[in-house]
């Protein structure tokens, strides 16, 4: 961040039933526009934290030039400022308070990055997200669960989300920072990568070696893929299955001893995949889904 002084905030609720009431607005307004959706007072206070932790997490997210940080719940818009100074991203500060949103601006302007960075308010779980890249949080892991249907929903495949000291229930982190501030205090950080859904049934055609057909039956959940592959009528072993974002590898017909089975690699768009696999017979492939899956991993804490 510079010279530019900063205090980012830490948000504690002071009434569970207004949880609800963080910030956001419409993404879809030009770049420079501010909005402003809520009439009511903040329901959180704020309490500094330190800039180490900040930079150790955008740096986790490997965030760059060509990502859109949004930051839910912004305070005074240390995250997207770091964000937009140090690593040249564009940003979106959101936060129920207007006094935090004049705070963010004020200090956009004195960083010089403020034409790179839109200052809205309103309701997160109203606000679409799907132009996002990088999300990041400083919430409760009430909210944080609350929330995580709508990341999985608005997100794409490759999302990177950042969550400060709080994790997010039973979805379990890519990756945990056990980061230390200036001052030699000791936190936590967590990442996570929105995963393509790859649950279902698919049909995949191999077009290397004797160019076989498979059918895959996928379970899903979050990031975690398992399932069954069969042939002509026949199982097939199907293993090494992983996903991150729209990266997918796993392995067909390795049978043990020297048979190694092909291992296939790809990306998934939506209901379509497609790669090469390397081993004997090995060529290149696409898959279609032809039967949706279940999630109940993804429904809201509420329906459960």
């Amino acid at each position: 961040m510079g010279t530019v002084a900063l205090t980012h905030s830490r948000r504690f609720v002071l009434l569970p039933a207004l949880i609800s009431a963080l910030a956001l607005a419409n993404p879809d307004r030009l770049a420079g526009q501010e909005t402003s959706t809520s009439s009511r007072a903040p329901d959180v206070h704020f309490v500094p934290t330190d800039t180490t932790k900040v930079r150790e997490m955008l740096t986790a997210a490997k965030v760059g030039s060509k990502d859109l940080v949004y930051d839910l719940g912004c305070g005074d818009g240390r995250i997207v400022i770091t964000a937009v100074k140090k690593y040249g991203a564009r940003g979106v500060c959101v936060d129920i308070d207007p006094v935090r949103i004049k705070e963010s601006k004020s200090n956009a302007d004195t960083a010089g990055v403020r034409d790179r960075i839109r200052f809205v308010e309103g309701d997160l779980f109203e606000q679409d997200l799907s132009k996002a890249t990088v999300v990041t949080l400083y919430l409760l892991p009430s909210l944080n669960e609350r929330l995580r249907p709508k990341l999985f929903r608005e997100l794409r495949p490759g999302t990177r989300i950042v969550s400060n000291a709080f994790d997010m229930g039973d979805w379990k982190a890519d990756r945990t920072l056990d980061t230390k501030t200036f001052s030699g205090m000791q936190g936590y950080a967590y990442l996570w990568i929105i995963p393509a859904d790859m649950s279902g049934e698919w049909r995949l055609e191999h077009k290397g070696g004797e160019g076989r057909s498979y059918t895959l039956s996928l379970e899903q959940q979050y990031q975690q893929v398992s399932g069954t592959a069969s042939s002509d009528g026949k199982s097939v072993p199907l293993s090494n299955l992983r996903v991150k974002g729209d990266s997918l590898s796993f392995t067909l017909g390795a049978g043990g001893g020297s048979d190694k089975g092909l291992e296939f690699t790809g990306r998934v768009d939506g209901g379509r995949a497609s790669g090469t696999s390397k081993g004997p017979g090995g060529g290149s492939w696409t898959a279609t889904r032809t039967k949706p899956g279940s999630r109940p991993d993804l429904r809201a804490s509420s329906e459960s």
